[in-house]
């Protein structure tokens, strides 16, 4: 019979909420749990706005999963003195928590979620010092993100990350054919597993039907620009006159402020509607009740190398998803079977599959 194994999460920049990076933690960790495993994340230091959680607690319990922020403020504090002392004190409890754990028996494997080079590196002396194993969580290529020219602190983090960070662990866990073939390039006997995208198809349980009309819906970061702009410029080409386009935009409001300048230059302005900051389950709802989710992947490096998260939760849904031929798109759909999808980025091939949907889903042929 297995031994069940105590794992923890390092690194985390917070939980239980975030994005793409805290739902998959959140994910795998439910895995590990059903499989007979404990499973703790701890959290050096908070990031959350106190105002929109303030019931959040210093540790706690999320779906089973126990979770600690060790610098004792799960919250990000306003004053920059105070908020640095706190990652002090959180590394310091993150230390002497771990030399607790494992004299009890309860620290047999971490999981590292983070592209912090310098916290790697910590994390392996002390894996090496406590005797536990470390994987790491590989979600991104970060040398493919653009940068910019004053982020010299980044690009250098990013590069020892990118050559070295595989180096230091036991193990890693790519999401991408991509980084499977990079990690092989630099590290051809690192044992990995790769773990696509997941979601839970509970969460559209009971979802509302909302009394809208007919929409496509995408949901990112403001920091999409350059693909929401597209996917503006492809909204504008279809011939219908009743389909919506609802943009779910988060993140830098100068970025948001630039979307609504461009909306508001657009010919069909009055068909597109930009909303942010919902409820996860209200989030739910817009997914359960478009006509169609949009995801259009760029031939870039960077997306070649990840699987958004987006994709997971977009299928779910149930209705139909629109993407573009690349990244790992090309590895898990079919157009026309599983996904609407177009051969390349291009705003005319775009368009031709949100017009398939009008053209069938409206007339009830889809």
């Amino acid at each position: 019979m297995t031994k069940r194994k105590s794992i923890v999460y390092l690194g985390s920049s917070g939980i239980p909420y975030g994005l793409a990076a805290i739902q998959k933690m959140i994910l795998i960790s439910k895995s590990l749990i059903l499989s007979g495993n404990t499973v703790t994340v701890i959290c050096k230091s908070g990031i959350h706005n106190r105002t929109n959680y303030p019931e959040l607690k210093v540790c706690g319990n999320y779906e089973n999963i126990e979770y600690i922020y060790t610098s004792g403020n799960p919250f990000r504090e306003e004053s920059f003195i105070k908020r640095n002392l706190l990652k002090i004190k959180g590394l310091v409890n993150e230390v002497l928590l771990l030399k607790k754990r494992k004299k009890n028996s309860k620290l047999d494997y971490a999981i590292l979620s983070t592209n912090n080079f310098y916290s790697i590196i910590i994390y392996f002396v002390l894996s090496k010092v406590y005797g536990f194993r470390i994987i790491l969580s590989y979600a991104e290529y970060y040398p493919g993100i653009k940068k910019k020219w004053f982020q010299v602190r980044r690009m250098f983090n990013e590069a020892l990350f990118d050559r070295y960070a595989p180096l230091l662990v036991d193990a890693v866990f790519p999401i991408s054919e991509f980084l499977i073939g990079h990690l092989k390039e630099g590290y051809p006997n690192k044992k990995y597993l790769k773990i696509p995208v997941l979601t839970d198809f509970e969460r559209y349980d009971d979802v509302e039907v909302l009394n809208e009309q007919p929409y496509f819906l995408f949901c990112g970061a403001a920091n999409y620009k350059e693909i929401i702009i597209f996917i503006i410029d492809a909204f504008a080409l279809l011939n219908n006159t009743s389909a919506f386009l609802y943009l779910v935009i988060n993140g830098d409001e100068n970025n948001i402020i630039e979307i609504k300048k461009y909306i508001s230059n657009n010919p069909k302005k009055d068909k597109i509607k930009l909303v942010s900051k919902l409820t996860e389950k209200q989030l739910y709802s817009y997914y359960k009740n478009a006509i169609a989710l949009l995801i259009p992947l760029r031939p870039t490096i960077q997306d070649r190398a990840r699987f958004p998260h987006k994709i997971g939760e977009y299928l779910a849904s149930g209705n139909p998803v629109i993407s573009t031929n690349y990244g790992e798109v090309t590895y898990y759909f079919k157009d026309m079977e599983n996904m609407l999808i177009a051969d390349s980025y291009d705003i005319n091939l775009f368009a031709a599959k949100m017009q398939f949907v009008i053209d069938n889903f409206l007339n009830s042929k889809f």
